[in-house]
């Protein structure tokens, strides 16, 4: 790593006491856990169960087949790490950590591209789960992260999340142009999720809806396909203009 590790750790330091981290105790160790090992390690294999030990206090019985604590924490810490730099660019460094890994990469900001001004700014707050099992919102939760995160690879889009939006308020600079309004009702394995696209500076009207449908067998395959389904449409309503229209899957 071609970086000082006296610039990580200040790094790590700041972002950990800002407000968004600071309200997050589990994903501010998670962080903190996996950036001390990569610094003491350069190269070496972050592993799910030393995590799991380590940060979550499991026993050393613990499997990751059966106990999912790792990942589901690993995609919340990544959508943590978003909402930071969204209202807190860094100034040398940045932290990544890969979907799919545990390894976090230190991005030197001066190596970064600036991403073109856009007034593609959308705002998505946490799906809504009209179902009567307050579980149910577990599953919002995760395919609202999935969302966020597929939608960001997007550098064309300004991404923002409940938490950076309750930021921004307090800030003077654009606000977001369109917002996501989506719910979800459950019937067994079968849920059905509704969709709206609103245009804020519109008026709130509608640019865009839709009606999806799945079935859970796996949880996190099913939130993934759902979210590249979502982010498709939404890419196509934005960029390509295709709007107003209402498609049932």
């Amino acid at each position: 790593m071609s970086l000082n590790i006296a610039i990580v750790n200040d790094h790590l330091d700041q972002a950990l006491s800002s407000p968004l981290f600071r309200k997050a105790e589990r994903q501010s160790r998670f962080l903190r856990f996996v950036v001390d090992a990569a610094l003491q390690s350069p190269g070496a294999t972050i592993k799910e169960f030393d995590i799991a030990v380590a940060v979550y206090d499991r026993r050393g019985d613990y499997d990751p087949r059966t106990d999912p604590i790792v990942r589901v924490e690993a995609a919340r810490l990544r959508a943590r790490l978003r909402e930071y730099y969204e209202v807190t660019p860094p100034e040398r460094v940045r932290i990544d950590i890969p979907k799919g890994q545990y390894v976090p990469q230190f991005i030197p900001v001066e190596a970064e591209v600036a991403p073109a001004v856009s007034d593609l700014s959308i705002f998505v707050p946490p799906f809504r789960s009209l179902s009567p099992d307050p579980g149910d919102q577990n599953f919002c939760d995760g395919l609202t992260e999935e969302v966020v995160h597929k939608l960001a690879q997007d550098h064309r889009l300004r991404v923002i999340t409940q938490s950076a939006a309750a930021w921004l308020e307090h800030r003077e600079g654009p606000k977001p142009r369109y917002l996501v309004d989506a719910s979800i009702r459950r019937a067994g394995a079968e849920i059905r999720l509704t969709l709206h696209l609103m245009e804020l500076t519109s008026g709130g009207s509608t640019r865009f809806s839709n009606i999806y449908q799945a079935t859970i067998n796996d949880v996190f395959a099913t939130q993934e396909r759902l979210a590249e389904e979502i982010r498709a449409d939404l890419s196509a309503a934005l960029h390509i203009g295709n709007a107003g229209s209402q498609r049932v899957h």
